[in-house]
């Protein structure tokens, strides 16, 4: 399928606001509702919309980031589909990447501590240990979302409050709420009707919850979960290690990611690596001369840096449990 201009302006309005109603959307790109509907329905079937997520900042809630770099070995053609599966099946994944480059895959793991995070990755060195060739560990302090900027054309961007990061006060979230998060997780435009079926509660208590959860932060946000390649548009990403920087370097580092239309992330890390910045670009020679006006802009800061290709993204969830008692079970 190919993406018009209508089509991308229509991507472009759901990308971190996929609960926008359609008569918002139909304003905006100047299309009926109807036309509006039918496009995003032949966008799904033909994969280029993958569905819409509810961001859950994970931090609020008392659970942080590990990101698992994997160099892989003794993976075969006959046995690849066997060995990616049983990575996307463990417990507390946010986030799975196929790469190139120094490492084969990158998987995101919710987890509560580092003792929690110690419990999941023995898990994932019983199971799939053979075919482990080497790993890094790079615990993310904050990610910041910028959007896809490129679909409109829109060339900066307000730094608002990250989605998730830092260590905000914890808030408690009962049964119901978990119950809702789980269901919103995947469908996140999904209808206050269809949650409150889901969750045993009228359409106004499915509301009332919600809308509290956006007001606690616990909810940052609803995204679309678009395939770039679908849309002419490849996953790049560094891994950078920096030297000296500072709280005054570290908002030029936010100003020069606003600038930047194809920037999607970055992330503050404490392992490996300093920082992570993540884009969708045209091409490879695309995201080089990004890397390159980054390092031209913070020369005496960055110490080194490894550039991954993300070719095919296997799991996008911001809420991944699946039960409310191991959610809520306190490890010390």
């Amino acid at each position: 399928m190919s993406v018009d201009a209508k089509g991308l302006k229509i991507l472009s309005e759901i990308d971190m606001s996929a609960r926008k109603p359609l008569s918002e959307i139909s304003k905006r790109v100047k299309l009926p509702k109807q036309v509006i509907c039918y496009r995003m329905k032949r966008m799904e079937e033909d994969e280029v919309l993958r569905g819409c997520r509810t961001m859950v900042d994970l931090h609020r809630l008392g659970y942080y980031t590990y990101r698992l770099y994997v160099r892989l070995q003794g993976v075969e053609p006959q046995n690849e589909k066997q060995v990616l599966e049983k990575f996307a099946r463990f417990p507390n994944v946010v986030w799975f990447i196929l790469t190139t480059g120094r490492w084969d895959l990158e998987i995101i793991f919710a987890a509560r501590n580092s003792v929690h995070f110690n419990r999941l990755l023995s898990q994932v060195k019983n199971e799939v240990g053979k075919y482990i060739h080497e790993f890094v560990i790079s615990p993310a302090v904050v990610n910041y979302h910028f959007g896809r900027r490129y679909l409109s054309g829109k060339e900066s961007v307000k730094i608002a409050l990250p989605p998730y990061g830092f260590e905000p006060e914890i808030e408690k979230l009962g049964r119901k709420d978990f119950e809702i998060l789980r269901f919103l997780s995947a469908r996140g435009n999904a209808s206050f009707t269809d949650i409150g079926k889901a969750v045993r509660l009228t359409y106004n208590g499915a509301k009332k919850r919600v809308r509290a959860l956006e007001a606690r932060g616990i909810i940052s946000g609803y995204r679309a979960w678009i395939e770039p390649g679908k849309i002419g548009r490849h996953f790049y990403k560094a891994l950078v290690s920096m030297e000296g920087m500072d709280e005054k370097a570290e908002k030029r580092l936010l100003g020069f990611c606003s600038l930047e239309p194809s920037m999607l992330y970055l992330v503050l890390c404490s392992g490996a690596w300093d920082l992570e910045i993540e884009a969708e670009v045209e091409n490879e020679a695309e995201f080089r001369k990004l890397l390159a006006r980054f390092r031209n802009e913070f020369r005496g800061f960055v110490k080194d840096y490894d550039i991954l290709h993300g070719y095919e993204e296997l799991v996008l969830d911001y809420f991944p449990f699946s039960a409310y008692e191991d959610f809520s079970l306190r490890i010390k």
